[in-house]
């Protein structure tokens, strides 16, 4: 999976998780995997970024 791919899935899993968390006030415990993998997913995509090119 692409750096890319991580970054579009963490987004969407953690606006997923905001408007059922808060707009649609679902209370299952279930719910909170989706911050989970959220937050999974983006700490994988900030590890495979690719670098920038640093000027000399």
């Amino acid at each position: 999976m692409s750096s890319r791919i991580s970054l579009v899935l963490a987004l969407a899993a953690l606006v997923l998780w905001g408007i059922l968390a808060f707009a649609v006030r679902v209370e299952a415990g279930v719910v909170h995997l989706l911050l989970a993998a959220g937050v999974v997913l983006l700490v994988r995509w900030w590890a495979l970024r690719p670098k920038a090119k640093q000027e000399k």
